[in-house]
């Protein structure tokens, strides 16, 4: 685990296997970081557009407003190639989720959600959010903006019904 204890665990190469290339970074590439998170160049490996991917222990975030969070959830943040460079189909940031969130439930086994929280305009991190397994959950306003939160789970949890009739009385 991190030497930072509000910090995400770090990500290796061979957390992802064969398929991506990570390169940590001091800090995103766009702002300077408030709050511990780690920050990841990433491309797939046979080549193509670099995303960029950062990971935040939601009690450290503000999304810990927008839903009754655990204290071991993660949060990501994702910077998408431009669609000229992303090309047909589910794009690199789709395949990129479905190879991060089982590496992340992995990596932080105690974790019980991955959020992503795309601004309420940005379509396009929104449907690579759908693509890459994560559900639409609710919208949110946070001091930058409203924001639509999803979420992934791993799959004992996402399994369970929350039916009223299914709950134990």
């Amino acid at each position: 685990m991190s030497t930072t204890p509000d910090a995400a665990p770090p990500l290796g190469e061979h957390r992802l296997g064969d398929r991506w290339v990570l390169r940590a970074l001091a800090g995103p590439p766009y702002e300077r970081p408030r709050r511990p998170s780690r920050t990841y160049a990433v491309r797939p490996a046979e080549g193509g557009p670099e995303l960029f991917l950062e990971l935040h222990r939601v009690p450290g975030h503000p999304l810990r407003a927008c839903y009754p969070f655990g204290a071991h959830d993660l949060a990501i943040g994702l910077v998408l190639p431009s669609p000229d460079e992303a090309g047909p189909g589910p794009g690199p940031a789709a395949r990129l989720l479905r190879d991060l969130v089982p590496a992340l439930f992995a990596l932080a086994p105690r974790c019980r959600r991955v959020i992503a929280a795309p601004d309420e305009n940005d379509t396009a991190a929104q449907l690579a959010l759908e693509q890459g397994g994560f559900r639409r959950i609710a919208e949110a306003d946070l001091p930058g903006g409203s924001v639509v939160l999803f979420a992934a789970e791993p799959p004992g949890i996402a399994g369970l019904s929350t039916a009223l009739d299914d709950m134990p009385h």
